[in-house]
């Protein structure tokens, strides 16, 4: 089961990154823009470990946590475009709250299966 214990490690990296793109949230220009691609690259290698699994990628607490961060990215989609866009920060830390209830019953749900 070390498929699941990568999922487990990228999904922590993954809320790792969006803590402090969250914490920097307010921040305008380039840092933030920054912090915003971290999240993306985590995010992008969480999705790549569930495409090693065709089970994995269909196990509803992975699509859930999947669309949680779309909430959460979609929080920040103007600062692509615009470095000094303003985000609203209530919006970000509630997408942020949900992700990491998800992602805290994904981490459940692997460690019965292993």
């Amino acid at each position: 089961m070390q498929q699941l214990e990568l999922i487990k490690q990228q999904g922590e990296n993954v809320l790792k990154s969006m803590n402090e793109l969250k914490r920097n949230a307010k921040e305008k220009g380039r840092e933030r823009l920054d912090l915003y691609e971290k999240f993306s690259a985590n995010r992008h290698s969480f999705t790549i470990y569930t495409y090693m699994d065709s089970k994995l990628d269909q196990a509803k607490t992975i699509q859930l946590f999947q669309q949680k961060l779309d909430l959460f990215d979609n929080e920040f989609d103007e600062i692509r475009t615009n470095f000094e866009a303003d985000v609203d920060i209530n919006a970000i830390e509630a997408a942020y709250q949900e992700v990491v209830a998800v992602y805290n019953e994904m981490v459940i749900i692997i460690n019965n299966n292993n």
